[in-house]
């Protein structure tokens, strides 16, 4: 069974979002091993010394137990242009270490910053990250994403984007597209509809 990996964002010395990660981890090990885990992340996680000034991404690895943590710096990524890529038979249901997948799509992006992946017709995610889409002064997301982000949870459970089936042929009809994921928040680039290439 392949790895499986959360990315935490600390930022000033503080963990974010550790209850939608632990969620996660405990949702994917029912799915790959029909049980539950008896775990707790923020246990595991508060002896370690953790950078005290900045954005951090805190990778943790892990299968029946945590098989390394790794720190870096965070940089966001200057994503300004999508490329709709399709792929119908696409399964990140679990963040899987493994992405050979993602980053073959990723490669068909010709000269866009990042892809947007259609599944059946319907809209999901680019590579690295889940997307809300404006309308109407409302922020939506699709309702079957590749991957069930912690920051897209943690959103809808505050009521702030709603989810809603959306098909390839309705992206012109909002407005712009932001990316969110647990590193991003909620203040992750902002795109152009119209940036949105076929």
């Amino acid at each position: 069974m392949s790895l499986l990996f959360e990315s935490i964002k600390i930022e000033d010395g503080k963990w974010h979002n550790l209850f939608y990660h632990e969620q996660r981890m405990r949702r994917s090990w029912r799915m790959l091993w029909g049980e539950e885990f008896d775990f707790d992340l923020e246990e595991s996680l508060k002896h370690l010394p953790i950078p005290t000034t900045g954005v951090h991404k805190c990778k943790v690895i892990y299968d029946e137990k945590i098989r390394e943590i790794e720190w870096a710096e965070y940089k966001i990524k200057p994503i300004q242009t999508l490329k709709l890529v399709q792929h119908n038979r696409i399964d990140y249901s679990c963040k899987f270490v493994d992405r050979t997948l993602l980053n073959n799509l990723f490669e068909k992006r010709e000269k866009a910053d990042d892809v947007l992946i259609i599944k059946q017709d319907k809209l999901t995610d680019t590579s690295y990250a889940n997307i809300i889409l404006l309308k109407n002064n409302k922020w939506f997301t699709p309702y079957q994403p590749l991957l069930k982000g912690t920051m897209r949870q943690n959103l809808l459970d505050r009521n702030q984007i709603i989810e809603e089936e959306i098909s390839v042929d309705e992206i012109k009809s909002f407005e712009k597209v932001k990316l969110i994921n647990a590193m991003l928040g909620i203040s992750g680039p902002e795109i152009d509809i119209r940036n949105i290439i076929d």
